[in-house]
């Protein structure tokens, strides 16, 4: 299965990203964790999980509160 990250999709991911990275610069997450976040969801689309967008979603949406 081929994904194309485009438009919404895409949004989702650079906010993803940067909502990772922002944790990592916060000490929330350390390296290892942020690592660890960021490796799951590329193995979750390389493997073609269907919940991989609801998953970064998710990271997305707990904010702070992560």
């Amino acid at each position: 299965m081929r994904n194309n990250l485009i438009g919404d999709d895409r949004v989702l991911l650079d906010r993803y990203i940067e909502s990772v990275l922002l944790r990592f610069s916060d000490n929330k997450y350390n390296l290892g964790e942020a690592t660890e976040e960021l490796a799951r969801a590329f193995i979750q689309v390389a493997a073609g999980e269907p919940d991989w967008l609801d998953h970064m979603r998710g990271v997305v949406e707990a904010g702070d509160d992560a």
